[in-house]
C-alpha cells in the first residue's frame, strides 16, 4: 500500500500529492477509504498551518519580523485550521497516521520555502523603497510583512499550478502518441499514472489555496482590528 501511495507523491521533501480524497478511497475501498482521505486532509491542513507558523517564528528570530505579527499569524492560523477540521473516526485517524513522516517532511519543506520567499520579497521591497527615496529603507510595517508572506504563499501555489500545466501537457503528448499495440498499452499505463498524479496535484493545489486564503484572511482581519484599536 505504501508503494502505491508513493507512486502518486512528488515534490521536494516528500511532499504529499495524492494521499487525500478519492485516491485514498480507491486504495482502501469503501466508506473507510473516504474517511481516511478526510483524515489525511486534516493532517495536511495542519501541516500547512504548522509551516506558516514555523515560518513566522523563524522570520521573527532571523529576519526582524515583529513578534506581534508572528503572534497574530499563529492565532489566525490556529483559528483557520480549527474551522477547516473535518471530524473522522479513530480508525481512520489511526490508518492515516502511517503517513506522518511524509507529512512532517512536507511541513519542513514548505516552511523553508515560505521563509526564503518572504525574505526575498521583503528585501526587494526595501530596495525599491530605498531607491525611490534615496535614503536607507525604514523599519518594515506589519502590512509589509503580511504582503510578503502572502506573496510567498502565492509563489508556492504558482509552483503547483506550473506542475499542473506540465502534467496536462504530458497527458496530451501521451494521448496523441501513436505506435503498435505494445506501444499503445504502455501509453495507457503511463496515462493512468499521469492522471493519478494530476489528480493528486490538483487536490494539493486546492488544499494549499484554501489553507493559505483562510490564513491570509484571518491575519488581515487581525491587523485591521489592531489598526482600529490603535
Amino acid at each position: 500500500m505504501s508503494g502505491a501511495l508513493n507512486s502518486v507523491m512528488g515534490g521536494s521533501g516528500g511532499g504529499l500529492l495524492g494521499a487525500i480524497g478519492g485516491i485514498v478511497g480507491g486504495m482502501f475501498g469503501g466508506p473507510i477509504g473516504a474517511m481516511i482521505g478526510q483524515a489525511i486532509g486534516n493532517m495536511l491542513q495542519q501541516a500547512v498551518g504548522d509551516a506558516v507558523k514555523d515560518a513566522a517564528t523563524q522570520l521573527t528570530k532571523e529576519a526582524g519580523m515583529p513578534k506581534f505579527l508572528a503572534d497574530l499569524v499563529h492565532e489566525a492560523v490556529d483559528k483557520a485550521i480549527k474551522e477547516a477540521h473535518t471530524p473522522v473516526s479513530a480508525e481512520a485517524a489511526d490508518k492515516a497516521g502511517q503517513f506522518k513522516d511524509q507529512v512532517q517532511d512536507f511541513t519542513s519543506d514548505l516552511t523553508n520555502k515560505l521563509v526564503e520567499a518572504t525574505r526575498k520579497y521583503m528585501e526587494s521591497a526595501r530596495e525599491s523603497e530605498s531607491s525611490a527615496s534615496g535614503k536607507p529603507a525604514g523599519k518594515a510595517s506589519g502590512k509589509s510583512w503580511l504582503e510578503a508572506i502572502a506573496r510567498a504563499m502565492g509563489e508556492v501555489l504558482g509552483d503547483k499550478a506550473a506542475k499542473l500545466v506540465e502534467l496536462s501537457n504530458k497527458i496530451s503528448e501521451v494521448a496523441n502518441a501513436g505506435g503498435d499495440k505494445d506501444a499503445q498499452a504502455q501509453a495507457a499505463k503511463e496515462m493512468s499514472a499521469l492522471q493519478s498524479e494530476m489528480q493528486g496535484v490538483s487536490q494539493m493545489f486546492s488544499l494549499l489555496q484554501n489553507a493559505f486564503n483562510n490564513a491570509i484572511k484571518s491575519i488581515g482581519e487581525g491587523l485591521s482590528q489592531m489598526a482600529r484599536k490603535g
